[in-house]
């Protein structure tokens, strides 16, 4: 098997071409993170629901003093 040199034209476009790949890892990792702690968040919010929100019926402390 032969081999040449590739031509300053081609090493340009590999490395364009590595640089958009990069980009796109970055993008995806952080997609996939933000998926990850959407999801985290929401387990956390049915594991532990508040329990001042309007499902429990209770109010926050101080919400209806006065009245």
């Amino acid at each position: 098997m032969t081999y040449r040199r590739l031509t300053p034209q081609e090493i340009e476009d590999l490395r364009a071409e590595m640089r958009a790949a990069g980009e796109w890892c970055k993008a995806e990792l952080a997609r996939r993170r933000r998926e990850r702690n959407r999801l985290e968040t929401a387990e956390n919010d049915v594991q532990h629901p508040d329990p001042f929100s309007a499902d429990v019926g209770l109010s926050h402390p101080g919400e209806n003093e006065g009245q």
